[in-house]
């Protein structure tokens, strides 16, 4: 009987161990996904040559605009606040 408790509280710190290693490897994996989804971000920005401001009338616009076929360059240089290009007619006057 005590031979199967001792089993049992061995077993439990081998498992309790494996945890903590694991737990580890989890934090690490997460850090690096966070990392690199900063560094693809950073990338994609700097390669479409975007400033701050760009960037921001960008992120407003794509709130309440689902991607379509307004290029990136048409919607950077819309005057702050001009985000309404519903349809293609209104993209085409732009």
């Amino acid at each position: 009987m005590l031979e199967r408790l001792e089993k049992y509280k061995s077993e439990l710190e081998r498992a309790k161990g494996k945890r903590a290693e694991w737990d580890t490897k989890v934090k690490a994996l997460e850090k690096k996904v966070s990392e690199e989804e900063k560094t693809t971000v950073h990338e994609m920005v700097k390669a479409a040559d975007l400033t701050p401001e760009e960037l921001s009338r960008l992120i407003a616009y794509s709130k309440n605009h689902m991607p379509g076929e307004t290029s990136v360059e048409t919607i950077v240089n819309l005057e702050s606040g001009n985000f309404d290009t519903e349809d293609k007619d209104d993209e085409e006057q732009i």
